[in-house]
């Protein structure tokens, strides 16, 4: 059963940005885990684009009771950078990424899906399957973390072969190519997959192995 408070503390971070009209999508564990396979986490990861005139706004609309610096929320988006708020009832901490602008994060927003979060009434945006594998993967480069790994095995192993590799531009996957690669080897080794634990099709197989080699040519350019 999903926890109340926490449903309450995303309703209103999510309805204050929508206020705002920032872009935004809730990305990181919880998004795995409504992917995947669940995780608990008391961190909330949310991805926009938003101006240091947005964040002042955006600072004077969530609830008094907040933890915000609305000078760390200005500087996150004139710099793309991150800044955190935290509700102290629910124990939440809200981490604030604004992207960089970049065609492969202008993909990430574009790529969103408007969902009812499970368990609950409150409609979300949430990163898409697909891109939430290719963050994790990213931030498994940058912090060397193995739960970014498992993360994005357990949306792999969730979703199979609903994963639509072929409408993903590969900004991204320049930088995880070999992951791509280790993924697309799992994927296409025989019927007895244990990684996976079920049969993949060649299509599929296929499929991701044309996107490791995309990635992988991509890294190379200049």
């Amino acid at each position: 059963m999903v926890d109340e408070g926490f449903i309450r503390s995303v309703e209103r971070v999510t309805t204050c940005l929508q206020s705002e009209r920032i872009p935004y999508a809730i990305t990181g564990s919880v998004a795995s885990a409504i992917y995947g396979e669940p995780v608990t986490s008391l961190d909330v990861d949310i991805v926009m684009s938003m101006t240091p005139e947005q964040a002042g706004r955006l600072a004077g609309r969530l609830p008094r009771e907040f933890n915000v610096d609305v000078d760390m929320l200005r500087r996150a988006a004139a710099e793309r950078s991150m800044a955190n708020v935290l509700d102290p009832a629910s124990g939440l901490k809200f981490d604030l990424s604004v992207l960089q602008d970049t065609p492969y994060y202008r993909e990430v927003l574009r790529r969103r899906l408007r969902i009812n979060y499970p368990g609950s009434a409150i409609m979300v945006w949430m990163v898409s399957a697909e891109d939430i594998v290719l963050m994790k993967l990213a931030w498994r480069k940058d912090t060397g973390s193995r739960k970014q790994w498992e993360n994005a095995l357990s949306v792999v192993r969730t979703q199979r072969n609903r994963l639509d590799w072929g409408t993903c531009e590969m900004g991204h996957g320049t930088r995880v190519a070999s992951d791509l690669e280790n993924m697309a080897a799992r994927r296409a080794s025989s019927g007895q997959a244990t990684a996976f634990q079920t049969r993949r099709s060649d299509a599929g197989c296929r499929h991701w192995a044309a996107l490791a080699h995309r990635a992988r040519g991509s890294a190379q350019q200049p």
